[in-house]
Parts: C-alpha cells; sequence; structure tokens
C-alpha cells in the first residue's frame, strides 16, 4: 500500500517567523552598532559640553544647536557605551545569518514529502531503501519529537533516513512507520516500543483510519 505524506507547511511556518524576526532583529542591531550608537554618543556628548558651560541660557543654546544639526531636541541620555556597541555588532553577526538559514530551509521544503509502499520508503530529495536493507529502526525520540531514525545499508554503507512526523503530515507519517515496522524484523526495532495500531485499508482502497491498540 502506497502511504503519501507531504510536508507539514505548520510547522515549517513557525521556522518562518523565527527567520524573519531574526533577520530583522539582526538589522535593526547591525544599524544601532554601526549608525544609531555612534550618532547618539555624538549627540550625547555635545549636549553634555553644552550642558555644563557657565552659560545659563544652555537650554536654548542646545535647542538651537539641534535645531541647526537637524537632530532631536530632547536629552540624549548618557553616550552609549563601547560594549553595547559591541554587543550589537555580535547580536547582528548572528542574528541575520541564523534568520537567513531559517528562511532558506522553509523555502526548501516547499514541495516536499516522503511516501512509503509495500517494498520500501522514499523521499522527494533523493534518500530511499527498501525494508531488506533495514538494519535498525531507533525510536529512542520517537515519543517525544516525532523523529526516529532508519539505519540500512546501500552501496556497503550504512545510511539513515529519517521519519519526522512534525516535518511533514503527522497521520500519514505515522503510518509509514507502521508499515515499516510491519515489514522488518521486529527485534531490529530500538529505543521504544513498537506502534499499538495496525495500517490498514477501506473498501475503496484507501487509508483508513488506525484500528484499536493491540493487546
Amino acid at each position: 500500500m502506497k502511504i503519501h505524506a507531504d510536508v507539514n507547511m505548520r510547522f515549517f511556518i513557525r521556522f518562518l517567523l523565527i527567520g524573519l524576526f531574526s533577520f530583522v532583529w539582526g538589522l535593526y542591531s547591525l544599524y544601532d552598532a554601526a549608525i544609531g550608537y555612534p550618532n547618539q554618543r555624538v549627540r550625547a556628548h555635545k549636549y553634555e559640553e553644552i550642558s555644563k558651560s557657565e552659560n545659563e541660557n544652555w537650554a536654548t543654546e542646545w535647542v538651537d544647536f539641534a535645531r541647526d544639526q537637524g537632530w532631536p531636541l530632547q536629552d540624549p541620555g548618557e553616550p552609549k557605551a563601547d560594549i553595547l556597541i559591541f554587543y550589537n555588532y555580535v547580536m547582528a553577526a548572528i542574528c541575520t545569518p541564523l534568520g537567513i538559514f531559517f528562511v532558506v530551509r522553509v523555502l526548501r521544503a516547499r514541495g516536499r514529502w516522503i511516501e512509503g509502499d509495500d517494498s520500501g520508503v522514499r523521499a522527494s530529495w533523493g534518500p530511499e531503501f527498501t525494508y531488506d536493507r533495514v538494519t535498525r529502526l531507533e525510536k529512542r525520540r520517537w515519543k517525544g519529537k516525532g523523529i526516529a531514525k532508519v539505519f540500512f545499508e546501500s552501496g556497503g554503507k550504512t545510511k539513515t533516513f529519517v521519519i519526522d512526523d512534525f516535518k511533514f503530515k503527522r497521520d500519514p507519517t505515522d503510518r509509514i512507520l507502521c508499515q515499516l515496522e510491519a515489514k522488518i524484523d521486529p527485534d531490529l526495532v530500538t529505543g521504544g516500543p513498537l506502534e499499538a495500531y495496525e495500517v490498514e485499508i477501506d473498501s475503496q482502497n484507501e487509508l483508513a483510519e488506525p484500528s484499536e491498540a493491540i493487546k
């Protein structure tokens, strides 16, 4: 039976939001480090210079000077410390590429799928295996993270295929795992029990709902 699981875009929307936020935050940090904070320091030092002068009308002098420079008229506050500028450069260096990574990951995920049939499991981006090549099914992270790793032999090497029911639509992905377990030796399953339901087909040869737990 062929079971097809498309990518779960609701999962990747989270990555998109994280990516956009990180990218914008990185650009904002870069602006503060390269432009915003250095300009504030210039205004703050000039404000200190004028306010500490002996001129009784220093406030008016500051307003006139700031207006001539096109600066905000209010007190700019204490000059930003060097460590804050350095910190914002660090944030920009981390957040900007991180944001790009997440956005690219979402864009690459569009149209991806995995599917299983009576012979094996395959993915739209290339990886595939047949059941007779499976050497181990690791389910240590399945219960908490929805991740199962299939180890299989290919070309004399051991390779890994990840089944993830958070990245792909959960119901068909879970059924792909169940079909896999039914096709391999149960002793190859480690890190967790076999799934407690069967994969069934209804009268129209379509995927049916999971059956009750097998006792």
